[in-house]
């Protein structure tokens, strides 16, 4: 029987359809950063006490790469749900001894047990901007420290969602209930104090990490992940609100009604040359010996 922790705040269905949305995000995600772990993270290639986290894992896709990568590594991956995890057969036939999930909260304020503290070699967490808000941010960075090795690296990919802008490259599209769209997740954002990234670094130094590192990637230079990230914002992320606010502002785009503005966002969506500037930050610090 799968595990939700009460609090849960995944603003989608954790059914198979998103397990396979999140599994296609990831692929794009590597391929328009070019990397699963950072180049300036060392990687223990040899050494057997290896250990790399994998917070908010949703269906664990990162982590299993990892594991594949490098065989020699323990992985833990950590979910406030486990209806996403792998199947369990799966897991015994792939990797019988090197890759265990937890049902655990990321921003609870006991962390993740003594048992995980002072663990890894690497913790990294991916894209938590519309899941948190306010002050689980400090928890959720201090409770990825804690797990931590002294010299370990804790890797932290986000998105800004109030940096999101559409861009074009050819004149007269039509993207008015696009932008209606964008407006609407901004302000559901703002309303929760969610999308905060920024304050990531100064969490990181404030909680003990040195050589903290932050660099801007412009992610939609990836033709790949530019088609992928319009499809989610016209199919997914109305969704992801009226899921969060109930529904979509009645009167939206114009009069319309929720549903009209995304079968119309989804067919601006279909133009050539349309899409969402996207800004991600990696930030990468290290805990002191």
């Amino acid at each position: 029987m799968s595990q939700t922790d009460s609090s849960d705040s995944y603003p989608l269905p954790r059914d198979n359809a998103e397990t396979i949305r999140l599994n296609e995000q990831h692929k794009c995600l590597v391929g328009a950063f070019g990397f699963h772990i950072h180049p300036s993270i060392p990687v223990a290639k040899e050494e057997h006490d290896f250990r790399v986290a994998d917070i908010a894992c949703g269906s664990g896709i990162w982590l299993t790469d990892i594991a594949t990568q490098y065989p020699h590594a323990q992985c833990g991956g950590f979910d406030i749900s486990d209806k996403q995890f792998p199947a369990s057969s799966d897991l015994k036939r792939d990797f019988p001894d090197s890759l265990r999930f937890h049902v655990r909260d990321a921003t609870a304020e006991g962390g993740y047990g003594k048992d995980f503290e002072c663990q890894f070699d690497i913790v990294a967490v991916r894209l938590l901007h519309i899941s948190i808000a306010g002050a689980q941010w400090t928890r959720a960075v201090q409770n990825a420290i804690a797990l931590l090795k002294p010299g370990g690296y804790l890797q932290w990919i986000d998105w800004d969602p109030h940096s999101a802008r559409l861009v074009q490259s050819r004149p007269m599209l039509e993207h008015t209930a696009i932008d209606q769209l964008l407006g609407l997740f901004k302000q559901f954002l703002g309303a929760l104090d969610t999308g905060a990234t920024a304050r990531l670094p100064e969490e990181m130094r404030e909680g003990g990490l040195v050589d903290v590192k932050s660099e801007l990637f412009a992610v939609d230079a990836d033709a790949i992940w530019r088609e992928y990230f319009l499809m989610t914002i016209t199919t997914v992320m109305p969704d992801a609100v009226a899921k969060r606010i109930g529904q979509l502002p009645a009167g939206a785009a114009n009069g319309k009604d929720g549903a009209k503005m995304k079968t119309t966002a989804q067919e601006e969506g279909k133009q050539e040359g349309l899409w969402v500037r996207t800004e991600m930050w990696c930030h990468a610090g290290k805990k002191p010996l």
